[in-house]
């Protein structure tokens, strides 16, 4: 099984990420997680060319990429949108991706991490939050905000 790091869900460094789980909240309201019909990307213009729209399906499980942040697939050289993530060709970050999604797929909650590492022969630096949305405590859709780059220290803090 891969392992993820522990949430960091409560001190999130990135204001573009602290501000996406404010809205989530907003929109949640008394529920476990918000309708994925609520969510309005016009309201976190700030944060869009790093969030994927994932489809979750469950049985089989597998992710479905809807959209992928302009940012992020320039970084990346690929566009992950109309893709599975079983589909992408790299195995080890696929299995640590498929991983931290399960996470919050399994707990309806948010989960958030930091990691610096290397999959599939590429390091990479960041900070990422993973929204469920859905409907009846059933994820159907993740918001992911991934923020690449060099992690701050402990008191930093990144800004917009």
């Amino acid at each position: 099984m891969t392992e993820i790091p522990e949430s960091c869900i409560d001190t999130l460094r990135d204001q573009r990420l602290f501000r996406l789980l404010e809205y989530w909240r907003e929109k949640r309201g008394a529920d476990a997680m918000p309708d994925p019909a609520t969510i309005d990307p016009s309201e976190f213009k700030f944060v869009l060319g790093y969030l994927s729209l994932v489809d979750v399906e469950l049985t089989p499980r597998r992710y479905y990429f809807r959209l992928d942040g302009s940012v992020l697939a320039s970084l990346s050289g690929m566009d992950y949108t109309g893709k599975y993530l079983d589909q992408l060709g790299m195995p080890e970050y696929c299995a640590f991706v498929a991983a931290s999604y399960d996470r919050v797929v399994g707990s309806a909650a948010p989960y958030a991490y930091r990691k610096r590492g290397a999959f599939d022969k590429a390091s990479f630096s960041e900070e990422t939050i993973i929204l469920p949305l859905g409907t009846k405590g059933k994820v159907t859709r993740l918001m992911v905000a991934v923020i690449p780059g060099h992690l701050p220290g402990e008191k930093s803090k990144i800004l917009i």
